[in-house]
């Protein structure tokens, strides 16, 4: 094959949406290269960003793809980078404006008819949960909670806007060739994320890790939004094995998730380790069947021997020659990975003891109004030692708890609700037997969506939107799979 037809091929394969995605990174880029090149300058970032609404306004399917490549990429770069007018910020993101296409194209599609949306039951819980969510908002003006408007505002966007990505997903994916496309888009922006684990490697310091800092000795190689992407991307491909295991592309597949594991592990991030393994074990005992089964203990079975082998190497070094620098790097890293996993339930960890205290003074605010919560925009008083601090809930670091205490057990059991009806219509789609994409994507998303409920323990997740969109795009790619599993069986029956 030469390489002429390699590029027709090429060619072929790039859809009217590709050509909108280059589009809208190429406008972005041309953003942030012109802030780093003549600093903050108002009036070209609003220019820039009124094409960019409108491109994805026309091809909103394009939006939900840059914005999966932007955000695995750019990170708070592309979802927190807010309009500043001198000293005036309005908190409209380079994220929001692609959102507001997205959702104005889907209402379109709607409108004229193009797009038919057949309603379950979880979205009547979903429609509840935002309805009361925007409640609490409007409360918010008239002295129901918030000691900031701008951060009740905030918590609205984290729970509604960003959250209406649960429809989204369903009405413009609504063929399997589009949930491929995007899948993809996020697979090919985490490998290409990789640079950053070498950066990191190079440098001695991941790349923006100095916005989570350590509690213990030692340094991350790896930001821990870009840690947070790897893993689902890691823990996506490793429970799906049993559909790509025979692809002649696996051994590149076996490297690139090497290089992600190593990045998770390089972000010291404890929360994420402990939550890919209690849910790859759920995944494994009830979601894989045997021949996943069997590809996941072929994939073990080679990263352990591959791992053995990797540091009996580098422990003969190390003891051969101590004061070299593979001997020096090997001690400090063992140092570092046996601290970040003793201090793993050790109270006396600063990180672990801050949580603590905190969560108490959550619940002891919470006891005040348990049914309706405090609201949005509060915040509470936290005492740990000689530590005093007034602390915003949703920066409590445990995203359940912060629902629960801002909207009570009203909203925190219509949400709680919604999922459970979710997921359980997903654990029990059947698919025909045509449908081994689908299977792989039904077992990846659930085993994300149940990854993701547990990291939410931990940290502030749907409080973030650079992390809380995944976990609304996870829920609206389980919402996609109903769908897609009638029109399956219905072909199958033609």
């Amino acid at each position: 094959m030469n390489l002429d037809s390699i590029i027709e091929r090429v060619r072929e394969k790039i859809t009217a949406d590709d050509k909108a995605v280059f589009i809208i990174v190429l406008l972005f880029l041309i953003t942030a290269l012109a802030r780093l090149l003549f600093g903050l300058v108002p009036w070209y970032f609003l220019i820039l960003m009124v094409p960019l609404f409108f491109v994805t306004l026309l091809r909103p399917k394009a939006g939900l793809m840059a914005i999966v490549l932007l955000t695995v990429l750019f990170e708070r770069f592309f979802t927190l980078e807010a309009f500043q007018f001198g000293r005036d910020v309005l908190k409209l993101y380079p994220l929001d404006i692609i959102l507001l296409g997205v959702y104005g194209g889907m209402i379109a599609k709607i409108f004229f008819g193009k797009i038919r949306y057949t309603w379950k039951p979880a979205d009547i819980f979903f429609i509840l949960f935002f309805l009361l969510a925007t409640a609490y908002f409007i409360a918010s003006f008239v002295g129901f909670g918030s000691d900031n408007m701008a951060v009740a505002f905030s918590t609205w966007k984290n729970y509604v806007f960003y959250g209406m990505l649960f429809f989204a997903l369903p009405i413009l994916c609504d063929s399997e060739a589009d949930v491929r496309r995007l899948v993809r888009y996020f697979l090919v922006a985490a490998t290409f994320g990789i640079v950053f684990i070498v950066i990191g490697a190079a440098r001695g310091e991941g790349l923006w890790t100095e916005f989570t800092p350590l509690s213990t000795a030692g340094v991350r190689l790896l930001a821990f939004p870009h840690a947070f992407y790897f893993s689902l991307a890691f823990l996506g491909m490793f429970v799906s094995a049993g559909y790509w295991s025979t692809n002649k592309y696996r051994f590149f597949i076996w490297l690139v998730m090497a290089l992600w594991m190593f990045g998770i592990l390089g972000s010291l991030m404890r929360h994420l380790w402990i939550g890919m393994a209690l849910s790859f074990v759920c995944a494994f005992v009830f979601l894989m069947d045997e021949r996943g089964r069997q590809a996941a203990r072929t994939m073990g079975v080679i990263a352990l021997a591959f791992a053995t082998t990797l540091f009996s190497l580098w422990l003969f070094l190390s003891f051969l020659f101590p004061t070299s620098t593979v001997g020096e790097a090997f001690q400090a890293s063992s140092q570092v990975v046996a601290g970040r996993v003793i201090s793993i339930g050790n109270a006396a960890d600063t990180s672990i003891s801050w949580r603590g205290s905190t969560w108490q003074s959550a619940f002891m605010e919470l006891s005040k109004n348990p049914l309706l919560g405090t609201g949005f925009g509060m915040r509470i008083p936290v005492e740990s030692g000689e530590y005093r601090d007034f602390i915003e809930i949703r920066n409590i670091h445990n995203s359940w708890l912060a629902l629960l205490v801002q909207m009570g057990l009203l909203g925190f059991l219509i949400f709680v609700s919604s999922l459970i009806a979710l997921a359980r219509r997903v654990f029990y789609l059947i698919f025909d037997s045509g449908a081994k994409f689908l299977s792989a994507v039904r077992i990846v998303s659930l085993t994300l969506f149940l990854y993701q409920s547990i990291v939410l323990l931990a940290q502030p997740y749907l409080e973030t939107n650079l992390m809380g969109i995944f976990f609304w795009m996870t829920l609206g790619l389980m919402n996609t799979l109903p769908a897609l599993s009638r029109k399956s069986i219905e072909n199958q029956t033609v």
